[in-house]
């Protein structure tokens, strides 16, 4: 029977890893070895300590290198500078990600995962993208009302464009279809379990004669918000289908009147117990599993669900008690190795961001500091290492990463044809410091010989030295053939005792040189590995 209850104890190596890998991009070995001596309660508790900003005042323009480039006044977008105002927000969620020690900034991914739009080159898409900074760990509620304003989301479909005299269904339908309560189970044309067409119509009339605005911003969040537009709105009122009890919302009396109205519709789609079911199935296979089951469905997502319900959509206590669960460290049945962890493919960015603050692989510090030089080197660490291994901050379609959500294969998506030589070459760029496409330098790699040097123990002792390492960077410890392959890989031609003189030598004498290789290749057999694309 999977459970959701507290699980009790300290987490220990093993699981720590497993939790930092799920919830952070800020996996380090003195991460993994605090949370070991944390019990589950704990160590979420402080995950959901959220941090400032590296970088609060958003992008710097590099052109002086002093400027927050969109948020000290209005920002005239051109030809000219357009894209290089893209690669600076890009570069600047990043190093935002790869800095956060918190659960923040997957919750801000998971978000964007949902609430989908398309890349853009202007202040619209850095306005979005704090919006989800924002309400990271906040009320889903809330954040579905405020992205129902955002401007890039009103010009993404077309929701600035619907009038009373020219109703425009896009928004409307992706509100029900895939921002919100889905559509679960068709049982007519156009009719749905959870609603209807008649019910997309009547909410493409509540959502008439909202129009982007570049100079209002919303006093609740401080970020440039669309505006009410009353002349272009259909003020009649609405009546929804028995899906929603032939609920009636009454149409708005003037612009501010608007602002009810659309509130009053977004808590009649979140006034439903499948409102809440959807969203912690996304949670569920987010964080824990590509797979339900009708048990995980009755012993997880239902209690979670109605959990979420019951807080009004806040999303900290649910996501932390499925965290904090026995079933979310598969201690729930007789075997612990067979479900959850390392049961999922890790996206590009779990890969790669990851990967960078497991091996101390930094070298460039925060990208701001030299925005001239950092923004260029990010851009890069994008377009060549994180597209090539099948990630764009930006979705294909408005359905989302199918990665992240889509049957039947969800992980496994990001394991393909157009994305195997690349993850096969992430070794190599880590070693070389060089993009996996385009050969491009960039200040990421690891220098083996002081990571070894600096975050492991009895070096001179290779099993002692190989299971250190097996320990932090794959999520289960492999069989006895599996890591005498590994050992194998350090050792090549040496014995134990001849590697216990190398090391000592390096020790003695500072010179790395004659381990360096033997390093790289255990380094090189472990970043390859299929288990190593697991978490």
């Amino acid at each position: 029977m999977a459970s959701i209850s507290l699980r009790q104890g300290v987490l220990g190596k093993r699981l720590a890893a497993h939790l930092l890998r799920r919830s952070s991009f800020k996996v380090t070995p003195a991460r993994i070895a605090d949370f070991a001596s944390k019990t589950a309660q704990q160590a979420v508790d402080e995950l959901f300590v959220v941090p400032p900003l590296t970088h609060p005042e958003g992008p710097i323009n590099w052109v002086d290198g002093v400027t927050a480039w969109l948020t000290t006044g209005p920002y005239e977008n051109n030809p000219q500078n357009g894209g290089q105002q893209k690669q600076a927000v890009l570069t600047w969620l990043t190093n935002e990600m790869l800095h956060d020690a918190s659960i923040s900034h997957k919750m801000t991914l998971f978000w964007s995962s949902i609430f989908v739009t398309e890349m853009d080159t202007d202040w619209r898409m850095f306005e979005l993208w704090r919006l989800f900074q924002q309400f990271a760990v906040g009320n889903i509620k809330t954040l579905a009302y405020k992205v129902t304003l955002d401007n890039k989301m009103l010009r993404y479909l077309n929701n600035n464009i619907n009038n009373k005299n020219s109703p425009n269904e896009n928004y409307a339908r992706e509100f029900f279809e895939l921002f919100t309560i889905l559509k679960g189970e068709q049982i007519d044309t156009g009719n749905y379990s959870n609603y209807t067409e008649h019910d997309i119509q009547e909410a493409a009339r509540v959502l008439t004669g909202f129009v982007t605005s570049n100079t209002y911003v919303d006093p609740e969040t401080g970020r440039r918000a669309g505006v009410a537009s009353f002349g272009k709105h259909d003020a009649g009122n609405k009546k929804f289908s028995a899906a929603f009890g032939h609920q009636h919302i009454t149409g708005a009396t003037s612009a501010s009147d608007m602002y009810r109205e659309l509130q009053d519709f977004v808590d009649m789609i979140f006034g439903q117990v499948e409102t809440a079911r959807a969203f912690v199935r996304r949670m569920y296979r987010f964080f824990v599993s590509d797979f339900l089951t009708e048990e995980i469905e009755n012993d997880v997502i239902e209690p979670l669900a109605q959990q979420l319900f019951s807080d009004g959509y806040e999303v900290e206590n649910t996501l932390k008690t499925l965290l904090r669960s026995v079933h979310f460290y598969d201690e729930d049945d007789s075997d612990n190795h067979d479900e959850i962890i390392g049961g999922k493919i890790k996206s590009p960015l779990e890969l790669y961001l990851s990967g960078i603050n497991l091996f101390d692989a930094n070298q460039m510090g925060v990208l701001n500091d030299d925005p001239a030089e950092n923004y260029s080197k990010g851009s890069w660490l994008i377009s060549y290492n994180l597209v090539p291994l099948g990630f764009s901050y930006y979705p294909s379609s408005v359905e989302g990463y199918p990665g992240f959500f889509k049957a039947p294969n969800y992980s496994k998506s990001w394991f393909d044809q157009a994305t195997i030589s690349s993850r096969y070459r992430l070794s190599y760029s880590f070693l070389q410091g060089r993009t996996v496409k385009n050969n491009k330098t960039i200040p990421f790699a690891i220098n083996t010989v002081n990571y070894f040097n600096t975050h492991f123990s009895n070096q001179s002792y290779s099993d002692e030295l190989v299971t250190q390492l097996l320990e932090i960077a794959l999520p289960e410890m492999p069989d006895t053939d599996r890591f005498e392959y590994f050992r194998q890989k350090l050792l090549g031609q040496l014995s134990p005792i001849n590697w216990a003189f190398e090391w000592a030598n390096y020790e003695s004498t500072g010179d790395g040189a004659a381990i360096e290789i033997a390093l790289n290749d255990l380094f090189a057999a472990v970043c390859d590995s299929p288990e190593f694309q697991t978490f």
